[in-house]
């Protein structure tokens, strides 16, 4: 029987639910709601609550109207990421698609399983197909990016039956610029990805109450969430209690969610067995410092920027550096970071499906939420899975607003559709800005002057246009905003040598060595120096440096070889060319070397 609560309900949603969203929501079966509104309306309206129930969904998901919206997503995605498909490799994708010499070995995939197996697979499989064309590697992104889309629409509108509620929450999705960096740069591919396997194992959890074997695609493709990122999809697995919490039933299904924790541990592990090198990559490659930030100061910080970005896409950077706040203006994204937490326990009582949305959004961010500076306070591309449950909520208070404000009805709808048009536009200017390195920098530099990285690669630009006093400047700048930033001694010491002042390049060469023991290219360039001026015993030693480094680097051995030849140590000469050519039996400068040596 149908308790007093439970039958105020459904009068209040007997005009804008179906039985199945009733049903899930009370955790009753459908045919007491459906006994209940045959005595209490009659007849006919239970005929037209069957058109929406359960039994009928599966009838109506593959209707022309569904086509239609599919293809219009198709649509907007093509429009506003067209001209960002030949942008240049930039940032990351240099070192690690364009200079990357395994990017077409198979061994290099196996090696990276079982956290990055799948990301590899895409790199490899395209350098086939197209080489070294960028458009090739960025389209792979495209491809995931609509095919998130599409999923979002099947699963909001599997949740509520609404085809306008779904297609409003997967437009905003599918042209929103602060999503943009997931899509448009190669490197960041990895969230498209994540997210895409992640939502399809959604989609086959919510259709598992119908067929078993949807529940095991599930399990399958949770996996295949992990294999696309290592670290972002480590709370998700607290979404699918959620989703019984919300909508479904706990009590019966908690055993269903138990795989998703399991599999968690399982990558987890990994991860930690990889947190010292990732410690020691943000410490050696990004400089980043140790310690502990407060995450009272943090959360309000990362919070409300990341409401900013989704409202008012207006400051779109890939160094989200200027985090500095007046106490009012902490004051107020402190208030904003409250009341999500009062939201989260109002719509808990009130309204589950909200509740829902706000957790999938909390949830997915969750991993970059932390104090230990392991990743960028606030970063665009970390909001891509995440802004899902903010468009839904979005989408729905637009739905609910149409239903109680009949009359604004059409205002709403064309105020989503200027919505969209203005969000595509803001999107396709930001692919502007990732056309290649110099845009993207001198953007960045626009965005970003508290960035010591954003100096340090505006240094490069000015570098290549020949400006070397302007390069000289951004180099110094950002070592000022960052004196152990070993990068930007390195590169400030290169135009030292471009202006033939050897000693000031010698200078900030050992600077860089002394802050980051690690970048050969540095003791490489000191040997050089050296040799050019003949102290070939300091050009030998700074060679053996660069080589503790970097071994497997050939044209270091190469150097080598050439100053033990120049010292007059044939022997030890031959013996590493010889080794050279072992490796390497085309190497000209090798074989002709070994020449010289028999002489």
């Amino acid at each position: 029987m149908l308790s007093h609560d439970q039958k105020k309900y459904i009068k209040k949603h007997i005009r804008d639910s179906s039985l199945y969203e009733m049903a899930n929501y009370l955790k009753v079966d459908e045919k007491i709601i459906s006994e209940y509104i045959r005595k209490r309306w009659g007849e006919e309206k239970l005929t037209s609550k069957l058109s929406y129930s359960r039994e009928t969904e599966g009838t109506k998901r593959w209707t022309w109207k569904s086509w239609i919206y599919i293809l219009i997503l198709a649509i907007l995605i093509l429009i506003t990421y067209t001209n960002a498909l030949n942008n240049a490799f930039v940032s990351d994708d240099i070192a690690e698609i364009k200079n990357n010499p395994l990017i077409g070995d198979f061994g290099h995939i196996i090696s990276t399983y079982p956290t990055g197996a799948i990301r590899h697979i895409i790199y490899w499989i395209t350098f086939h197909i197209g080489d070294l064309n960028p458009a090739f590697f960025r389209f792979g992104n495209f491809v995931f990016h609509f095919g998130s889309a599409v999923l979002i629409f099947f699963i909001v509108r599997k949740i509520y039956q609404k085809s306008l509620v779904a297609f409003t929450a997967a437009a905003l999705f599918a042209v929103h610029p602060a999503i943009a960096e997931a899509v448009v740069w190669i490197s960041g591919g990895q969230y498209t990805q994540y997210a895409f396997f992640f939502l399809l194992s959604l989609l086959f959890y919510l259709l598992s109450d119908r067929k078993r074997k949807y529940y095991y695609f599930s399990i399958i493709f949770f996996l295949f969430t992990f294999a696309s990122h290592p670290q972002m999809p480590l709370a998700l697995f607290l979404i699918f209690p959620v989703w019984e919490i919300s909508f479904g039933n706990l009590k019966k299904n908690w055993k269903k969610t138990i795989p998703y924790l399991v599999i968690t541990i399982f990558y987890l592990f990994f991860s930690l067995i990889s947190l010292p090198s990732r410690v020691s990559t943000l410490q050696s490659v990004h400089y980043q410092e140790r310690g502990v930030d407060n995450i009272f100061l943090l959360l309000p910080t990362a919070i409300s920027s990341y409401f900013e970005l989704l409202f008012w896409p207006k400051t779109l950077t890939l160094y989200h550096s200027e985090l500095q706040f007046s106490i009012p203006s902490f004051s107020i994204r402190a208030g904003i970071t409250i009341l999500l937490f009062v939201a989260f326990l109002v719509t808990f009582i009130k309204n589950r499906s909200v509740f829902f949305w706000l957790s999938f959004f909390s949830i997915s961010l969750a991993p970059t939420l932390t104090p230990f500076r392991l990743n960028w306070i606030v970063a665009e591309r970390y909001l891509y899975l995440p802004s899902v449950g903010i468009f839904t909520i979005v989408a729905l208070v637009l739905s609910l607003l149409v239903r109680l404000k009949k009359q604004l009805s059409a205002f709403i709808y064309i105020l989503v559709v200027v919505c969209v048009i203005v969000l595509s536009v803001r999107t396709i200017i930001r692919n502007i800005d990732w056309k290649n390195e110099d845009n993207l920098w001198i953007a960045t530099g626009k965005t970003s002057p508290s960035s010591p990285n954003t100096h340090n690669n505006l240094g490069d630009v000015y570098g290549r246009w020949g400006d070397k006093q302007k390069a000289l400047q951004e180099f110094q700048t950002a070592i000022m905003l960052k004196p152990n930033y070993a990068d930007a001694y390195h590169n400030l010491a290169n135009t030292y040598v471009e202006l033939n002042d050897q000693e000031r390049a010698l200078e900030n060469y050992k600077k860089a060595t002394e802050f980051n023991p690690n970048l050969w290219q540095s003791y490489q360039n000191i040997a050089a120096i050296y040799f050019t001026q003949k102290k070939y015993d300091l050009a030998l030693e700074n060679i053996q440096k660069a080589l503790s480094v970097n071994q497997k680097n050939l044209n270091l051995w190469n150097n080598l070889g050439i100053v033990y030849l120049t010292m007059g140590d044939k022997n030890k000469a031959k013996e590493v060319f010889s080794q050279v050519l072992s490796k390497d039996p085309q190497n000209q400068l090798a074989k002709q070397a070994l020449i010289e040596t028999s002489r």
